[in-house]
């Protein structure tokens, strides 16, 4: 069986923000932009932080993801959950799994 290496000089595995892996011309900042001037309230979203169970993900970050996908004409739950753990790990980021 083969073993994982390890570079002990190495002086971190990821950069100090995910915002150094995305370009500054990259479209994904634009989408993020537009999601976060939105007034949630009017638009009648509320966020109950105190339900019970497991903690849901924030409506923004999953409105983000549905502008990313439709930009890009992904429609199918299962291709945007793909093309995002794609590219979150082509990034160095996490995905949306658990």
């Amino acid at each position: 069986m083969a073993f994982r290496q390890s570079e002990r000089s190495q002086i971190m595995f990821l950069p100090p923000s995910i915002e150094d892996y995305v370009p500054q011309d990259d479209p994904v900042r634009a989408y993020d932009a537009f999601v976060d001037t939105m007034n949630w309230k009017e638009l009648g979203i509320v966020a109950d932080e105190h339900q019970a169970g497991n903690p849901a993900y924030h409506p923004k970050t999953m409105l983000k993801i549905l502008v990313y996908g439709y930009s890009y004409g992904i429609r199918s739950s299962c291709k945007l959950e793909r093309a995002t753990t794609r590219r979150s790990r082509s990034f160095g980021g996490t995905t949306l799994s658990p």
